[in-house]
């Protein structure tokens, strides 16, 4: 049954995403087809359960599930009832009662201030939660493969969005009939598009390092590698064709952070190679333009448009629900209630146009928590992935780089409310964490029972890379 499952969890992987990008890509919260991937995802979620369980985890990969349950552990917990006392000292929560009692309303109190929603929420977590713990039980060879297919699904999407664009307004073919979605192709809001990009330029960075080390070997082509870092310049043009400010600010950070990450410029040599110093010269300089570009962008949001009201009326509506928050999938009719007049439009507000904002809102104190334990697995990974060399650190390395783009772009925007890219970051999210398991086993001189010891490129290539 396990080498069954082992053999069927690349493909069901493949099968999951492909699924999410075709169907995932609008921003409604919750849809029919979004049930039918949650359906979908479970399958994926047991194989990959069972590969995990019969082969074993390294340290990074157990760290991730345990902030995977953790995450899960939050929409869990508000679905709990609290006794009266406790729901009634939360300061927002004293008007409410006081509301409902005159109205001769008798509830029984919950956590969350909408328990169906949080359900929902729950529900909605399952495909990136399987694709997590599938790419997560992958080996070396079939990570590869799904890096690959991620850029192969973002590839497909540009093309398509190029299609869409050059058809007329009123065609029958247009997948979004109400409005024009621009150049998202599959996605609703072309910001994601911007975040889809940015992902698949890393992964192609990351594929291009590998490709390197795999040529010394003898394993590759010697060219393939700049058909890899071509494809990644493509994806970076890419970019400002989705019209997302948030996402050119975000790219070019992105991109030296991946060019460092993954050991395609190698910055042990950056003193004794003139070519490696210029291009990392050149690394610090789209870094330092669009960390300078995103201070003048956010200066120009606060002035000129809502999305800063909107982050600002979240975190103000947040301290009111604190400690426990208003509860996950709660955030439309929590804000509504208390939103000021500014806010008050034709349509409803959705997001709050920043995570951050929006999980401090609805997961409180305990989400606060979450989020930092995530942020210090990253950062742990990210200190390991510095001290490591090879052909895992190439794909570890692009997996944390892409999902610091996410990360960075959730201030701005609400990526991860996308089931595309919230499927997406986690299959990225467990390709990191295997990737830097058999890293860590290399580095220690243990063989991993799936032979993860096993060196990754032979002396002298190591020593050049």
């Amino acid at each position: 049954m396990t080498d069954l499952a082992r053999r069927l969890l690349l493909p069901a992987l493949c099968v999951l995403l492909v699924a999410c990008w075709l169907g995932g890509g609008v921003t409604a919260d919750d849809t029919a087809i979004d049930e039918l991937l949650q359906l979908l995802a479970l399958p994926v979620l047991l194989m990959g359960l069972l590969v995990m369980t019969a082969d074993g985890a390294s340290l990074p990969v157990r760290a991730g599930v345990a902030v995977a349950l953790l995450v899960v552990l939050v929409p869990v917990l508000q679905q709990l009832p609290l006794p009266q006392a406790w729901w009634g000292a939360v300061p927002a929560r004293q008007a409410l009662a006081a509301d409902l009692a005159q109205a001769g309303v008798t509830v029984q109190p919950h956590w969350s201030l909408a328990p169906w929603g949080t359900r929902k929420g729950l529900l909605a977590l399952l495909p990136a939660l399987a694709a997590f713990f599938a790419a997560a039980s992958l080996d070396s060879r079939q990570r590869r493969g799904l890096a690959r297919l991620v850029v192969g699904l973002a590839l497909a999407n540009v093309l398509f969005a190029f299609f869409q664009a050059g058809l007329p307004r009123d065609s029958g073919l247009r997948l979004y009939q109400d409005f024009d979605a621009g150049f998202g192709g599959v996605f609703a809001n072309t910001n994601h598009q911007a975040t889809a990009c940015v992902i698949a330029m890393v992964l192609a960075v990351g594929l291009g390092a590998e490709a390197r080390l795999r040529a010394r070997l003898g394993e590759t082509h010697p060219h393939r590698q700049w058909w890899y870092y071509a494809l990644a310049g493509f994806f970076l043009l890419m970019v400002p064709l989705s019209t997302s400010r948030a996402g050119m600010i975000i790219a070019f950070p992105a991109l030296a952070l991946a060019l460092a990450a993954t050991g395609a410029l190698p910055l042990r040599r950056v003193w004794r190679s003139r070519r490696v110093a210029a291009t990392a010269a050149v690394a610090l300089l789209l870094a330092v333009m669009g960390v300078r570009a995103a201070i003048g962008w956010m200066a120009v949001d606060q002035a000129e448009e809502l999305r800063h009201v909107m982050a600002s009326t979240a975190v103000a509506i947040g301290k009111s629900e604190a400690p426990l928050g208003s509860g996950v999938g709660s955030f439309i009719p929590a804000f509504e209630q208390a939103s000021p007049l500014q806010l008050r439009l034709a349509n409803y507000v959705n997001h709050a146009h920043n995570e951050f904002a929006q999980w401090w809102m609805t997961s409180g104190v305990l989400g606060m928590c979450v989020l930092a334990a995530t942020l210090a697995l990253l950062a742990g990974i990210g200190w390991h992935i510095a001290r490591s060399e090879g052909r895992n650190r190439a794909l570890a390395g692009a997996g944390l780089a892409a999902l610091c783009a996410v990360l960075a772009h959730s201030w701005a925007d609400y990526p991860l409310r996308t089931l595309t890219l919230m499927a997406t970051s986690g299959a990225l999210a467990g390709l990191m964490l295997a990737a830097a398991g058999e890293m860590r086993a290399r580095h220690r001189g243990h063989r991993h029972p799936r032979g993860e010891g096993a060196p990754e490129v032979a002396p002298d290539a190591s020593a050049a890379a």
